[in-house]
């Protein structure tokens, strides 16, 4: 009797230590756990997970458009609120290339990748964008610097590719295509028409016309025995 006392008194207290535990926050239950409820890392007060953004962007321009490019990127980024720290051009063969790296708000850089893709897709093709995205911890509680994204841009202009006879061709392409989309529909809906018609006209020739005949020739034949 005085064991199984013994035991529910002890029960009853565990049960109430494990109640208390549980409705105290999170912070303060002496660093047992250091994962919160929803399953992310416990961070102290004043330190925050902030995402740092990192692209690569590459495309090949027109002949003579990279100057265009160029002074466009730099406008962009200005109004974006970045800078262009870094900046690298080599002329040769009579062809421009380089490679510039822009410092971009966090907030600002996919609207920023946006506007570099529209640009260069304008004057040539964008060939490849590589996005990277990190977490990092930031302190709260002391006034720092809005979190830049690196984006590096590698531009190089082509020959190939933009001749005049193919950039005639490119143009003429959607007439080409809206054209073989009507001669399409015009053989869908005339080839059946033109079936149907000459089924008509075979009836008429092959049934109508010489049952005609007959019975115009029988009636002939009967005025003629009268």
């Amino acid at each position: 009797m005085k064991l199984e006392l013994a035991t529910a008194v002890l029960m009853a207290v565990v049960l109430c230590i494990v109640v208390i535990y549980v409705n105290l926050p999170t912070e303060n239950r002496g660093g047992l756990f250091t994962t919160s409820s929803n399953g992310h890392a416990y961070q102290p007060q004043g330190i925050e997970t902030q995402q740092v953004i990192s692209e690569n962007i590459q495309g090949e321009l027109k002949k003579g458009s990279f100057e265009i490019v160029v002074e466009g990127l730099k406008n962009s980024t200005s109004y974006h609120g970045g800078a262009m720290p870094y900046l690298s051009m080599i002329y040769e063969n009579e062809l421009w290339k380089g490679t510039m790296n822009c410092k971009i708000p966090t907030e600002n850089v996919t609207w920023f990748t946006f506007d570099v893709r529209k640009l260069v897709s304008a004057n040539g093709k964008v060939t490849h964008i590589s996005i990277t995205v990190t977490e990092v911890s930031v302190n709260t509680t002391e006034q720092a610097e809005p979190q830049l994204s690196d984006v590096s841009i590698n531009l190089k202009e082509s020959a190939d590719g933009y001749s005049p006879i193919v950039n005639q061709i490119g143009a003429a392409l959607p007439w080409l295509s809206t054209g073989l989309v009507w001669m399409a529909q015009g053989l869908i809906i005339g080839v059946p028409f033109c079936l149907a018609a000459l089924g008509i006209v075979m009836l008429i020739d092959r049934g109508i016309v010489p049952l005609w005949k007959r019975q115009l020739k029988a009636k002939n034949l009967n005025k003629t025995t009268e």
